[in-house]
């Protein structure tokens, strides 16, 4: 089946994603391989028995499988750019039109993907509304299935605004990522972390630190998005700390019998904490990331990270 895209231009100037770099990575779109067959019919033949092709069966053309409506907008410092895959025009426009009415255009960029494989938004309804109060420079917002997960920096108070916005226009729908945390289940992570101050002591804020339970998507790097919000704490804390403390992260991966695939992946999930530490406001060269015991851990460690500050 084929699908369509309908895009924000900015005629004569390059793209603003380009003027100015981002101050934290953003997550790629996911891309969707739609598989297609073919069937063919044989002839009919007088007498079965003759014919040597007579246990052939012609398959069906197999269905495509549907998939769950997306959309991605992140707020680059007042600069938008979206991304997105949904079921029909009328959706498109839907979603062109809300955020042609929450941003000037020559500040917009990206485009929607129509394709009929993929299922009704649930959250299309709302995302007029919450779109003209997002205004979150530094947020990304993401919608699929029932899910909206919130990430990127996003202050306490702009989390706690935000929550209210998705509540109010998206009832019934999940929240996730950095709007975790906000509905009162105090995390006891968080509440060690929000306790420090700028003086601490190493050995404090390296208990604090560890204290984290950071998950990550299961044989990847991807942190799963319950553990954003306590990534975000840690960095606001680490932020206000004096310039020369180091902290050192140590990437775990559970053992697969391939060490050098296994030490890959704990370097990878330390860089990830990394960026996501920066994004709250950490200085980089506060951080040194490595992959701990050739990568392969077993036990609590398994499949996690560890910190250690060096002064």
């Amino acid at each position: 089946m084929s699908a369509s895209t309908s895009r924000f231009s900015l005629p004569g100037t390059p793209s603003p994603f380009h003027r100015r770099p981002a101050r934290w990575l953003a997550l790629v779109p996911l891309a969707l391989a739609l598989a297609s067959g073919c069937s063919r019919e044989a002839a009919p033949v007088a007498n079965a028995q003759d014919d040597p092709m007579s246990d052939a069966v012609s398959a069906a053309a197999p269905a495509e499988a549907a998939f769950d409506s997306r959309l991605s907008i992140v707020d680059n410092n007042g600069m938008l750019r979206f991304d997105g895959t949904v079921d029909s025009d009328a959706a498109r426009k839907t979603i062109t039109e809300a955020i042609g009415a929450a941003y000037a255009s020559d500040r917009v960029s990206g485009g929607v993907t129509v394709d009929g494989n993929a299922r009704p938004a649930p959250w299309l309804h709302g995302l007029a509304p919450f779109l003209a109060g997002f205004k979150a420079p530094g947020a990304a917002i993401s919608f699929r299935a029932d899910t909206i997960e919130l990430s990127g920096q996003v202050s306490a108070d702009q989390r706690g605004r935000l929550e209210t916005l998705a509540r109010t226009h998206f009832p019934g729908l999940r929240l996730s990522g950095l709007f975790a945390g906000q509905d009162g289940d105090a995390d006891p992570a968080i509440a060690a972390l929000a306790a420090l101050h700028p003086q601490s002591p190493a050995h404090g804020v390296e208990s604090a630190l560890n204290k984290m339970a950071i998950g990550f998507e299961q044989g990847s790097a991807k942190i799963a998005p319950a553990s954003l919000a306590v990534i975000a704490q840690a960095g606001q804390t680490l932020a206000s700390m004096p310039a020369d403390r180091r902290v050192e992260i140590a990437g775990h991966a559970a053992a697969s019998g391939d060490p050098d695939a296994d030490a890959l992946l704990s370097r990878r999930r330390a860089e990830a904490v990394k960026v996501q530490l920066i994004v709250n406001g950490v200085n980089p060269g506060m951080i040194e990331t490595l992959a701990s015991d050739g990568g392969a851990a077993t036990g609590t460690q398994a499949d996690q990270v560890t910190f250690r500050v060096l002064n």
